[in-house]
């Protein structure tokens, strides 16, 4: 007795007087492969065969024991109800539109035996050569899952087989009625051409009983891989594990679920020819359960077939990619290249750089693309600029500390002030603008922003700009770019802003003046000098 077989205990009913009844019988053939070159034996791949390809060829599989009861302390040997089966499985395939193909097994036990069917009520042995039921395939790819044969990545497909009462039931060849099974593939071909695949489905059949063991629907599933060895050659090495769980049981009765795994070689051949062949064994987890399984296959399809192809394809080892692209030699690769006739700077995407106004920064580095920095500039940018109604200047204007003298460093600033006042007549006026932190008071701060503010003004009227184009005033800290707790927030608010006024239709309006400017600027009388006294006459001498 063998430890890997469920036992299952018969009462065979020897007393006096009892006489074993016969029993439904049921298909035992638990290896039912598929018909299309690249799948794995009796686990189906996703992939379709191309439209309007052929295969077409002969399984040639042998089961040992694939039927067995095992009596409570009986010989197995006795009891081998089918102890061998040696079967041929004629298959064709046909793909269409390269979504989906059909095809078609007719199965031939051509030999069997097994012990006396006397102990399930009928005398004499299994019947030897008989037809199988036939079973008609069906496969449909799922869209954005249809993978071709040589493609790498995600694959799915939805099967189904409905199986037809030609096989013999009374020799376990068949189930006596149409059965049907949908099913559903999932699989991943990696780019060094390994599958993976996944089986699951469903199968609707009779619902019999059998020396009472329940055998009914079932849920086949299966897994299997294939791992190229030698890719070039076509040689592959697959395995598989595949079988059903019983569905339907009786109480205290051990589900039933076949299943075996097998292991094989494979070759593909450029002649058209898919040689197949490998063996396994069973888990002994039901009565149909074979304890050693062989099969070999030979499937053929036409030379020079669209399906040839794709098998030819297949079998040609991944490429290395192409060597990068670059006609201008910048270094910039392909697509990555904006301007791959011309050559230009990894910076610039492969572009020539441009420099729009001539001041020798280029584009992309320059801040100031439309103005040019002269001289004096930095970044592309002038040290002054008319940005709007404002002129904006490069750097901060340094003052003597707590004074309005200007720090000689400033002194090209407003040099290039007064150059941006005067190309740009149609400014009528501009305001300079005076401002402080916030240390010291309110008073203290105002009056030495507008002493920097008329400081800076007179520079310009020095420098050349009209002394009716310019006022300034001075705003103290009341109006803070940033924060005053920082040191950096009280740089940015020590400053000298330059607004340009908007165009008066009229005469120039008066400069802004607040009531402190004009009590500063009013004259003040001048108390008229006391007369002088005359000199009294001196007294004669005597």
């Amino acid at each position: 007795m063998k430890p890997s077989h469920l036992l299952l205990v018969l009462a065979l009913g020897l007393s006096t007087g009892a006489i074993a009844q016969p029993d439904a019988r049921f298909n035992v053939q638990l290896f039912r492969p598929s018909g299309a070159p690249q799948d794995l034996v009796v686990v189906q791949q996703s992939r379709p065969l191309s439209h309007l390809s052929v295969s077409a060829g002969p399984y040639l599989s042998y089961s040992l024991n694939p039927l067995s009861l095992i009596p409570e302390g009986g010989d197995l040997s006795k009891i081998n109800l089918v102890g061998n089966r040696f079967q041929l499985d004629v298959m064709a395939t046909v793909g269409l539109f390269d979504w989906a193909e059909i095809g078609l097994d007719m199965p031939l036990i051509l030999a069997q035996g097994g012990a006396n069917l006397e102990v399930i009520g009928t005398e004499g042995s299994v019947e030897s050569f008989v037809l199988g039921d036939l079973r008609l395939m069906g496969k449909v790819a799922i869209p954005g899952l249809r993978r071709p044969a040589e493609g790498k990545g995600w694959g799915g497909a939805v099967t189904m087989n409905v199986s037809f009462p030609t096989g013999v039931q009374e020799a376990f060849a068949g189930d006596g009625e149409v059965t049907w099974s949908p099913g559903l593939v999932v699989d991943y071909r990696f780019e060094n051409g390994i599958l993976l695949a996944l089986n699951g489905g469903f199968w609707k059949r009779p619902d019999r009983v059998f020396s009472g063991v329940s055998v009914g629907d079932m849920m086949p599933f299966g897994v299997g891989a294939e791992l190229p060895i030698l890719r070039g050659s076509g040689v592959t090495a697959i395995g598989m594990v595949h079988g059903a769980v019983g569905l339907t049981k009786q109480p205290n009765e051990p589900r039933q679920v076949p299943a075996e795994a097998l292991f094989g070689l494979r070759w593909y051949s450029s002649t058209g020819l898919t040689f197949t062949f490998g063996g396994g064994m069973g888990c002994g987890c039901s009565i149909a359960s074979p304890t050693l399984s062989f099969f070999t296959s030979i499937l053929w399809i036409p030379a020079k077939t669209r399906e040839w192809e794709a098998l030819e394809r297949f079998k040609e080892p991944p490429q290395p990619p192409p060597p990068p692209v670059d006609p201008d030699g910048d270094g910039v690769i392909g697509e990555a290249d904006a301007c791959p006739d011309v050559a230009g700077p990894v910076a610039n995407m492969g572009c020539p750089d441009t420099d729009k106004d001539g001041d020798g920064v280029v584009d992309r580095l320059d801040k100031c693309p439309d103005q040019p920095a002269g001289s004096r500039g930095k970044d592309g940018c002038p040290l002054a600029r008319r940005d709007g109604n404002r002129i904006v200047i490069l750097e901060q204007l340094n003052f003597a500390t707590d004074q309005d003298i200007i720090l000689s460093e400033s002194f090209p600033i407003l040099e290039e002030v007064a150059r941006v006042m005067n190309e740009n007549p149609e400014a009528d006026r501009m305001l300079v603008e005076g401002h402080t932190d916030s240390r010291a008071s309110d008073a203290y701060n105002l009056d030495l922003s507008r002493r920097r503010a008329a400081s800076v003004m007179r520079f310009l009227i020095e420098s050349g700009v009209a002394a009716e184009r310019l006022c300034s005033q001075g705003f103290g800290r009341s109006r803070p770019l940033a924060d005053n707790a920082t040191e950096e927030g009280m740089a940015l608010n020590r400053r000298v802003d330059f607004t340009i006024q908007p165009p008066s239709d009229g005469p120039r309006p008066p400069c802004p003046e607040d009531a402190d400017d004009k009590k500063r600027k009013r004259p003040t009388k001048k108390a008229p000098a006391p007369k002088a006294k005359p000199k009294a006459p001196a007294a004669p001498k005597p």
